[in-house]
C-alpha cells in the first residue's frame, strides 16, 4: 500500500484532516427525536435534549396547566407548542412524557402525549426555511424535510428551541409594577 508521509510541523496535515472530518460528518446521519403534536410531526436533534422523562402528575410536582413541572430540585418551565405554533386543538391533552431541554435561559420542557421516537436523518433531508412566506409564519421552525416511509411521505418540521423560548418569554404576561407607598 502506498502512503504519503506528511512531515511533522507541516500545515498540510491538520488542514487535510480537518477537511476530511468535516466532509465525513456531512455524510453521516444525525440523530433526532420525532414526535407528533396535533397533525404535525416535529424533530429535535438529540444534542439539544437533556433527557426524556415521564411527565410528573400533579401529586409529583407536575403543573402542566400552569406551565411548569418540578423535577427533583429543578423547576422546568414548559413550552406550550399548541399556543406558540398556533395549532388548533379541540381536546384537552393528557401529557405522558416530557422532553427536557437545557438552554441558555435554564431548563425548559416540551410536554408530549406520546413517547417520542429516535430516528436518523441524512443532513440533506432537512432544508432551511425562508421566513416570511405564507406557509411558515413561525420563526420557531428552522428546517423542513420529507421522510420517506412505506406508507408514503411525512413532512418533518425542525424546531428552533431558542426561538421557542424567546416566543414563550414574549408571550408571558408582564409583571405588574410594584406598588409604591
Amino acid at each position: 500500500m502506498n502512503h504519503k508521509t506528511i512531515p511533522r510541523g507541516s500545515t498540510a496535515g491538520p488542514a487535510y484532516s480537518e477537511r476530511y472530518v468535516s466532509m465525513k460528518s456531512q455524510r453521516e446521519p444525525e440523530k433526532y427525536i420525532i414526535f407528533q403534536v396535533a397533525s404535525y410531526w416535529y424533530v429535535l436533534p438529540v444534542t439539544e435534549i437533556l433527557k426524556i422523562v415521564n411527565c410528573p402528575s400533579p401529586s409529583q410536582g407536575g403543573m402542566v396547566d400552569l406551565g411548569m413541572v418540578q423535577l427533583g430540585p429543578h423547576t422546568v418551565q414548559l413550552l406550550n407548542l399548541h399556543r406558540l405554533l398556533d395549532i388548533n386543538s379541540s381536546a384537552a391533552a393528557t401529557y405522558g412524557f416530557l422532553v427536557v431541554l437545557r438552554t441558555q435561559s435554564g431548563l425548559w420542557g416540551i410536554p408530549l402525549e406520546q413517547t417520542p421516537d429516535l430516528i436518523e436523518l441524512s443532513p440533506v433531508t432537512l432544508k432551511p426555511v425562508a421566513l416570511g412566506g405564507e406557509r411558515f409564519q413561525s420563526s420557531a421552525i428552522s428546517h423542513v424535510g420529507l421522510l420517506e416511509e412505506q406508507a408514503g411521505q411525512r413532512t418533518l418540521l425542525r424546531l428552533d428551541v431558542n426561538a421557542l423560548v424567546q416566543q414563550q418569554n414574549g408571550a408571558l404576561p408582564k409583571q405588574a409594577a410594584p406598588i409604591e407607598s
